[in-house]
């Protein structure tokens, strides 16, 4: 049984410039119909990492290969095949929303098949000069110019940028329905809210190097839950801080705020040989998973660029 090659595969870029290294020899790969989250604080490399995957930029060292082609050697086929939105989507101001559209998909040689479904579905203005867009008119061109041309693979930089919620909520939706339709997308982001919503994996980025590669339910299992529990007789937080799983223990106003992680069990006993008045559970922000994955030592003194 033959196993299908990863639609995106990263090994051991690096990116230098000059004594500054902006990329550490990181490694990952992206399936098939997969959306996959690549994660970090601005200026961790993420950027600069996208630019490598399209040529824009060329790595130091290491390979970058999707759908089986060299990034390098093979860019005007890929281009052909791959839909971007950069992080900050700069457009000719003279030209109105129709005419960038039209100019694109002639670059890219191909029919913008998808282009009334997702001018209907994100309500972009055409006919309008570029110069007077908003941002987040902006950023809706640029999800049009991604997806028009109905590519296999999608590479999204900070791609809500600029979006309003009930926008983000209609690309997350469209996102979905695009992986339903086979599409591989790839999505840098810097907020962990944006990425937990549509993906099934993330890699996290700090410094240039890669932390942690992780399916988003194993990051849901080690966020845990989180305990708000309120007592009728004498608990300190040191009682709670030594039973087994629980961590970050807090009191407001008298009740206790604390993470349990794994099973309940001894919590559960341990609760029920005092008075309980109120306990609430709830599933812990990822958010504090992936700050952990931030926590910074000392950064070294010429290795890190802010890209």
């Amino acid at each position: 049984m033959t196993t299908q090659a990863p639609v995106i595969e990263i090994t051991q870029l690096r990116k230098t410039y000059g004594s500054i290294q902006a990329v550490k020899g990181i490694s990952m790969s992206v399936e098939q119909g997969e959306i996959f989250g690549f994660l970090g604080p601005n200026g961790a490399g993420k950027t600069t990492t996208i630019r490598c995957m399209l040529d824009v930029i060329r790595p130091t060292a290491g390979s970058i290969r999707v759908l089986g082609l060299d990034a390098q050697h093979d860019t005007m086929a890929l281009h052909q095949c791959i839909g971007y939105l950069p992080g900050d989507v700069r457009l000719p101001g003279d030209m109105t929303g129709r005419q960038v559209i039209n100019y694109f998909s002639r670059l890219q040689g191909r029919e913008p098949v998808l282009l009334a479904k997702l001018v209907q579905r994100f309500d972009v203005e055409l006919k309008r000069p570029l110069r007077s867009y908003s941002k987040g008119m902006r950023q809706k061109i640029g999800v049009v110019l991604a997806f028009m041309c109905d590519p296999n693979v999608l590479i999204l930089d900070e791609p809500t940028s600029g979006l309003d919620p009930l926008l983000q909520r209609t690309f997350n939706e469209f996102l979905l329905e695009e992986q339903a339709r086979g599409k591989t997308i790839f999505m840098s982001s810097h907020i962990m809210s944006d990425v937990e919503k549509v993906c099934q994996r993330v890699a996290v980025i700090r410094q240039g190097e890669l932390v942690t590669v992780e399916k988003v339910e194993t990051l849901r299992q080690k966020a845990g839950q989180r305990i708000t529990v309120e007592f009728g007789d004498q608990v300190t937080t040191e009682d709670l801080a030594r039973i087994p799983g629980v961590s970050n223990v807090g009191t407001t106003n008298g009740a206790y705020h604390f993470n349990i992680g794994g099973s309940m069990d001894l919590l559960i006993k341990t609760l029920s040989q005092h008075e309980v008045i109120r306990l609430q559970a709830e599933e812990a922000p990822l958010e504090e998973v992936f700050l952990k994955f931030y926590e910074e030592s000392q950064p070294e003194t010429s290795s890190v660029v802010t890209r």
